[in-house]
């Protein structure tokens, strides 16, 4: 479903690692318009019939990847606590094996790709931020997805995504912490990297 795409494209950043920077009314029209474009350039690759399966997956990850801040994302479903017990050999092992597993749950959702409509709603400042929010309808029912954006240098970049108020980073943050609190970064490592095989 056009549902977990929108997951993919997909909490607070740690106030020491991100700085609000000074926000023109200019900025939040630009992210918003920018996720447009992006979002209609990835359905308009999906809805190709002339286009193979694989050469699809290509185009759209080539399109998203410099949008979102996988690095950030994996740091964020830690916590800060259990990030800063880890040895950079295991930070980088992490790191991997997370971006590795957002890539491919994506693309593997890119093939429940059918029709639904985007409904679009203005973007907002929170803080530092910028939040973007939006419906996708399927049929009779309705998600409301909402995108958080950062400013990182000159530009602005996905940290989170809500999913009828459900924040992918805390729901995966939930999942992480409960393998630490029974087992090791190891046995983490390992869920991840069994999961990307699956």
């Amino acid at each position: 479903m056009r549902y977990f795409i929108y997951v993919w494209i997909g909490l607070a950043v740690f106030a020491c690692l991100v700085a609000a920077p000074a926000m023109a009314d200019d900025d939040v029209e630009d992210v918003s318009q920018l996720l447009k474009n992006k979002i209609d350039s990835v359905l308009t690759v999906l809805e190709a019939e002339n286009m193979a399966e694989a050469e699809k997956k290509e185009k759209i990850m080539s399109m998203v990847e410099p949008l979102i801040d996988f690095e950030l994302m994996a740091r964020l479903t830690l916590g800060r606590a259990h990030w800063s017990s880890l040895s950079d050999e295991q930070q980088k092992r992490f790191i991997d094996l997370f971006v590795g597993r957002l890539k491919a749950s994506y693309l593997d959702k890119t093939t429940f790709y059918s029709d639904q409509k985007v409904i679009y709603h203005p973007a907002v400042k929170r803080g530092g931020k910028i939040h973007v929010p939006m419906d996708v309808v399927t049929g009779e029912k309705t998600a409301e997805v909402l995108y958080k954006f950062y400013s990182a240098g000159e530009k602005w970049r996905i940290y989170d995504v809500e999913i009828n108020g459900v924040s992918l980073i805390k729901s995966y943050r939930s999942q992480f912490n409960e393998i630490l609190r029974n087992g090791t970064v190891k046995d983490l490592c390992d869920e991840l990297k069994r999961s990307a095989s699956e």
